[in-house]
């Protein structure tokens, strides 16, 4: 198994035949080529056949080749995220609301923000007691039974 090292540089050899290597990269993979036969090897044999290539004429084709355009818009896909979400929603909407609501069973459930603030904090200063602790520290905790 080659390191990483080796790997990266084989790569960095094929960016900088088509001139797209940094400088910092081209330093690196020419410090790396320096020191590893195998590689410089690699990219010796890569610039062989890169030069082969490009050097090459162009040859005519036999007949036109044809690629299919690709379909941006895929029907089944949308229908199946479409009801997807919609049992979703739908699944949280009973998963939050209840089945079957029989009433307010807490001061939380009834219909208004305002009404429900009202309520809580009624329900909070009817509860709650603030004592007075020698140290001079306040707390809020339940009622006393002996104020």
């Amino acid at each position: 198994m080659r390191p990483l090292a080796c790997d990266r540089s084989r790569a960095w050899t094929s960016l900088r035949l088509d001139d797209e290597l940094s400088k910092f990269e081209h330093v690196l993979l020419g410090a790396h080529l320096a020191l590893c036969r195998d590689c410089r090897r690699f990219a010796d044999d890569l610039e062989w056949q890169t030069q082969a290539l490009r050097s090459a004429s162009l040859e005519q084709m036999s007949y036109p080749v044809a690629i299919p355009a690709r379909r941006t818009w895929r029907w089944p896909a949308l229908g199946l995220s479409t009801g997807a979400v919609a049992a979703s929603i739908f699944a949280l909407t009973v998963g939050l609301r209840g089945a079957s609501p029989q009433g307010p069973a807490s001061p939380l459930s009834t219909a208004r923000p305002a009404q429900r603030a009202e309520k809580l904090s009624n329900q909070q200063t009817s509860d709650v007691q603030t004592v007075q602790m020698p140290g001079g520290i306040a707390f809020r905790g339940d009622r006393l039974a002996n104020p």
